[in-house]
């Protein structure tokens, strides 16, 4: 194992570009992405705290994963970790168990994109986050948001004209209890 730092707007991984280790998030986050064909960014997902990514050690990767703010990972090369397997097979075990947690949270971006409206999409992201790094106090839930507007609306499938009004429209009916650049408070 060993960690690494990667800067705020650096790469972790490149589309198309070999990968041979399994990182860790240890601190900070990720933009998960593809270029479609026309040439346009198209936001897959975001990684936090916690979250494994190059479970699969590939000669092309499917996705780019750009640090959004200064971020740690600790890494392990695949060749490395089927070392250990052969001593350890719970390891592996464990490895694909995560990948199909990976799995799931696609099919649950594919019903956010397909079924929802642009509000419950927008309410459905912020409490995703709000579970996986938000900061509880006093009944309330500070989300933070370390991923810019644009982002979030590429991520939901909206514009970002329909993101802005959806979010102030949360605010005014009191869903969103304060709304910063980089954060909201929501009721919980």
């Amino acid at each position: 194992m060993a960690r690494r730092l990667v800067v705020k707007n650096k790469t972790l991984m490149v589309e198309g570009e070999p990968n041979h280790s399994l990182y860790v998030i240890v601190d900070g986050s990720f933009r998960l992405s593809k270029v479609l064909e026309d040439g346009r960014r198209q936001v897959t997902g975001f990684l936090f705290r916690g979250d494994f990514v190059g479970v699969r050690s590939t000669d092309a990767s499917a996705y780019t994963a750009e640090a959004l703010e200064d971020s740690s990972v600790c890494f392990f090369p695949h060749r490395y970790l089927d070392e250990i397997a052969i001593d350890a097979p719970g390891v592996k075990d464990r490895l694909i168990a995560r990948g199909q947690t990976e799995y799931h949270k696609a099919q649950d971006h594919i019903v956010l994109l397909g079924k929802k409206t642009a509000e419950e999409r927008v309410i459905s992201f912020i409490e995703l986050i709000g579970k996986t790094i938000g900061v509880d106090d006093d009944g309330r839930r500070t989300v933070p948001l370390p991923m810019p507007r644009q982002d979030i609306a590429d991520y939901l499938g909206l514009r970002l004209e329909t993101l802005s009004r959806t979010l102030a429209a949360l605010k005014q009916d009191g869903r969103i209890l304060e709304l910063a650049r980089h954060h909201v408070v929501i009721e919980i």
